[in-house]
């Protein structure tokens, strides 16, 4: 089993005051752990929500013509267009609504 910290700590105990990133390899497969003080948690939360939004933005359209492909529907190219356009879209459209709604 090894560890890796992106911040270590100077004792074995978790940091308490710092955020850390942990992640652990064994046998079984990684283990990821995060931590932030509290009165950053909601800044964490945001920032989480726009990674895996441009993630989505980013990775839905491969996704999704390789999921019509294999379903091998037939469709015109101008319905698959407009799938993979919204596959792209639904992502950052969700953010963008999760932003407004805080503001």
């Amino acid at each position: 089993m090894s560890t890796h910290e992106v911040f270590p700590s100077s004792s074995s105990e978790e940091p308490s005051a710092a955020a850390y990133v942990k992640i652990t390899t064994t046998r079984n497969g990684p283990a990821f752990a995060a931590s932030v003080p509290a009165k950053e948690a909601g800044r964490l939360l945001e920032t989480s929500h726009l990674v895996f939004s441009i993630s989505g933005t980013v990775i839905a359209p491969p996704a999704m013509a390789k999921a019509v492909e294999v379903a091998g529907l037939g469709m015109p190219w101008q319905m698959t267009a407009a799938l993979l356009a919204l596959a792209a879209a639904l992502p950052l459209t969700c953010y963008l609504a999760a932003l407004r709604r805080r503001v």
